[in-house]
């Protein structure tokens, strides 16, 4: 995370590839945890990537190597004028899709129910489908344990519940209940989450959170706080007019701006400014909140995209955590979204997953890659695809047909449909649609990216958590600013620990922000960092974190790591600037430009809903692909 200086005086106060065999460390890379960062980023390969795990998803943990570098060709205008050697397939859909996360997982459902006998293509550049949805896997001591890349939490429909995302959920055949494991010879004062990001916020209903402050009198060491919010920060080490002023910024109910213009008013002015200036806080409470609006990217984005991922001061949820009131169903299962976006694949390809069409099965069985590109199939896929061009087979307003070109195994191919539909992000898309109008490339514009990094780490053990007596922790210093483990969903036989001296995965949340540069530069500076960075690097500062906060717990990082993935997402989170919601004076809203067809392309994509989620991308992909329908 970058150095602030202005929080540090009141907030702060090589392991390589690793597999456990007999409970034995394998490789030399322990002596990591002394050595000296690089000063220089390395090119771009598998030590780039680190390892990935076991399982369907073991290539495909974040943006790899490979994806990062297919994907800068695009950006760096290698696939510009006429393209050389581009082999024709000779294949002609209905439509194409480019795309596999939600987005494009739901368009393709929804062309496989209104046009059961059409044909449709969908192409995504990863060695698997899923989008942010994908998991980690670690194989530990005879266990499979699990954790989200990304997309990590649900609400279970409840009884009466409505929407898009409880219609999927019966129409998928998801489960109406699901089972937890039970704590085996733990500490039972603890509160474990069953979702992976609740517990950032003030959540102590729903977790036990530490928090880890450093100790300026014994450098290297520090202490540790439980639940600091429950007794209104008494026993937090910071001084009063700031714990003050913490404490309005949770508890703040006043409406600024109680009038229908609201929404506008919110979205004329960053995040920041509303705090600072709105509410009149300081900066110092602006350092406390600024790692977790990585969620929208950076505090700098709109005050009304705060206001839609439940940040304080813009959002009047009930209690002292925006997940209070929904606490019993909001969960992740084993690995993340990743299970729900399953079930999006088997409705669509039967085959893909082995076994039947239970919740049980498309969970935890492995796909079946050869069932995914059969010729002849009314609905294929095609992975590890990345499309480079898209472009009307003539003038939009008439043609006909669009040629989607795309690139796979260093070779060109081209193919044909009636229409495409364009499920990924707009810093993408800008890239591959050719000759678009001024108001479509304008929009595109004004879409800026800022990148995560999430972490995984298998654990030996979480005896160490369980001594401290949490289940999640905060800090203020040093890499990173969140991790947490889980209770564990118990999908079917497949045997789940949840015992302090049993493997578990203990999930990572890095911020990689540059608040202190320009909106549109942020994301920039920050993903230099983030592919600047080696993984070997990377695990030496998340070892070396994790040693100094829980070292007074027992940890011992050379017996208690199986593993650690690291997801790499450069551009994990759309950051809308102020305007981007409601428009400015001089353009209208990039949303309500983008919602609209360019001739036989529509766009589709969770950033189309405003802010980015399984239901908002299912949502537009669903209607980008409806689109394209009517014009067949």
């Amino acid at each position: 995370m970058e150095k602030n200086k202005g929080r540090d005086h009141v907030l702060g106060r090589q392991i390589t590839r690793r597999d456990f065999v007999g409970g034995t460390l394998i490789g030399a890379g322990v002596a990591l945890l002394h050595a000296p960062s690089p000063a220089r980023a390395e090119a771009l390969g598998a030590a780039w990537t680190g390892y990935g795990g076991v399982g369907d998803y073991r290539f495909s943990n974040g943006n790899t190597a490979a994806v990062v570098e297919s994907a800068h060709r695009i950006r760096d205008h290698a696939y510009d004028g006429e393209i050389p050697n581009v082999i024709d397939t000779g294949e002609s859909y209905d439509v194409v899709i480019v795309g596999g996360g939600f987005a494009g997982l739901a368009a393709m459902h929804e062309f496989k129910k209104r046009r059961p006998s059409g044909k449709c293509l969908l192409l995504d550049n990863h060695p698997i489908f899923g989008g942010f949805a994908k998991s980690n896997e670690f194989d530990v001591d005879g266990y499979r344990v699990v954790s989200p890349q990304a997309s990590v939490d649900i609400v279970l429909p409840g009884p009466k519940s409505s929407g898009i995302d409880d219609d999927y959920w019966r129409e998928l055949g998801l489960p109406d209940q699901v089972q937890f494991a039970k704590l085996e010879d733990g500490n039972s004062a603890i509160k474990f989450p069953k979702s992976t990001v609740a517990a950032m916020f003030w959540a102590e209903q729903l977790a036990s959170i530490g928090y880890f402050f450093q100790d300026s009198l014994t450098p290297g060491r520090g202490v540790w706080a439980n639940n600091i919010w429950e007794d209104d920060l008494k026993r937090a080490p910071w001084p009063e007019p700031f714990k003050q002023a913490l404490l309005t910024f949770r508890d703040s109910k006043k409406q600024y701006k109680n009038d229908k213009d609201e929404p506008a008013w919110l979205d004329s002015m960053s995040y920041a400014d509303f705090v600072t200036q709105v509410m009149g806080l300081g900066s110092e409470v602006m350092s406390y909140i600024t790692p977790i609006t990585d969620v929208i990217g950076s505090p700098q984005v709109s005050a009304y995209a705060a206001r839609g991922v439940l940040l304080p001061g813009v959002s009047r949820y009930p209690g002292r955590s925006p997940f209070a009131e929904i606490a019993d169903r909001y969960m992740s299962f084993p690995g993340g979204n990743a299970t729900l976006l399953r079930h999006f694949v088997k409705a669509v390809i039967p085959a893909a997953i082995q076994g039947p069409k239970t919740f049980e099965a498309i969970a935890n069985n492995s796909v079946d890659f050869s069932a995914l590109d059969v010729p002849g199939s009314t609905c294929r896929m095609r992975l590890s695809a990345t499309a480079v061009r898209v472009a009307h087979e003539g003038d939009p307003k008439s043609a006909d047909h669009v040629a989607l070109v795309y690139e796979k195994g260093g070779r060109v191919y081209r193919v044909r449909a009636k229409g495409a539909a364009l499920c990924i992000g707009s810093f993408v898309a800008k890239h591959i649609v050719m000759n678009p109008p001024s108001d479509v490339r304008a929009a595109f514009d004004q879409f800026f990216y800022g990148p995560t990094l999430i972490v995984n780490v298998a654990l030996r053990n979480w005896r160490f958590l369980d001594r401290l007596g949490i289940a999640s922790a905060r800090w203020f210093d040093g890499f990173g600013f969140y991790s947490t483990i889980r209770q564990p969903m118990v999908i079917g036989s497949r045997p789940t620990p949840f015992h302090p001296d049993k493997p578990i995965v203990m999930l990572f949340y890095v911020p990689l922000q540059r608040p202190d540069l320009p909106l549109p530069a942020q994301g920039v500076a920050a993903r230099a960092r983030l592919y600047g960075t080696p993984y070997a690097a990377y695990e030496q500062q998340i070892v070396a974190q994790m040693q100094r906060m829980f070292s007074s717990g027992g940890f011992d990082a050379r017996r208690d790591i199986a593993g650690i993935v690291l997801n790499r997402w450069g551009h994990a989170r759309m950051s809308p600037a102020p305007g981007f919601y409601f428009g400015k004076a001089d353009m209208p809203s990039p949303l309500k430009v983008l919602r609209q067809p360019f001739g036989r392309i529509a766009f589709g994509n969770s950033e189309l809903s405003g802010h980015q989620s399984w239901t908002g991308a299912a949502t537009e992909g669903t209607r980008a692909i409806t689109q394209i329908l009517e014009t067949l």
